[in-house]
């Protein structure tokens, strides 16, 4: 799964604090993760990747953010 988290309407042109949020999440996750200049690329189960998707969106919030865009692109094989 390609994720990508957006922040909007901190107050702030910087976005680091929410930013260092979403990677404590992704280093407590146990799944292998590739930060890339538009995302983050996550490799695990479907069901792995929806829960770790909700977290990431979720932590933003926690930060007092307002809004949040995610975008989420998901190639599965079977």
């Amino acid at each position: 799964m390609e994720i990508a988290v957006y922040p909007l309407g901190t107050g702030d042109s910087s976005i680091s604090r929410e930013v260092s949020e979403i990677f404590k999440v992704l280093d407590k996750c146990d799944l292998p993760y590739q930060i890339t200049t538009v995302g983050t690329i996550i490799e695990g189960t479907v069901d792995e990747l929806f829960t770790i998707a909700r977290e990431l969106h979720d932590v933003v919030f926690s930060e007092g953010v307002k809004r949040v865009v995610t975008i989420i692109r998901l190639d599965e094989r079977r």
